[in-house]
């Protein structure tokens, strides 16, 4: 199971954990980008759940996370089906850093990836 514990790598600060995040992130995206993979919250730690993946943090930092790497899924998406210089791939890109910088705002942590324009 790819645990992300957000509270930790706050505490944590260096590059290892940066580089950890990075990883884990591009692993959340392939489940999403998977089409046999079903994406399950559960939030009764009590109860067993069948997820692959597991985010741990304050309520506004998993917030943040979900939302950046949803936003780079949405990029990604716009990029690979109009291309870099399409009206859309630029809306989603304005929405990724948006996302983005929320994402570092709350939580500290520096997003593990750039966009290159």
């Amino acid at each position: 199971m790819l645990v992300i514990d957000l509270e930790r790598a706050k505490t944590t600060l260096n590059e290892t954990w940066s580089e950890m995040l990075g990883s884990w992130t591009k692993t959340l995206l392939k489940y999403m980008y998977g089409d046999d993979v079903n994406i399950v919250a559960n939030l009764n730690e009590e109860e067993q759940t069948t997820t692959k993946f597991k985010i741990t943090g304050k309520y506004q930092d998993v917030k943040a996370y979900a939302k950046a790497v949803a936003a780079e899924k949405e990029f990604l998406d716009a990029y690979r089906e109009f291309g870099n210089n399409h009206p859309q791939t630029a809306k989603k890109r304005a929405e990724l850093r948006a996302d983005v910088s929320n994402f570092e705002s709350v939580t500290t942590l520096k997003w593990p990836f750039k966009d290159e324009d």
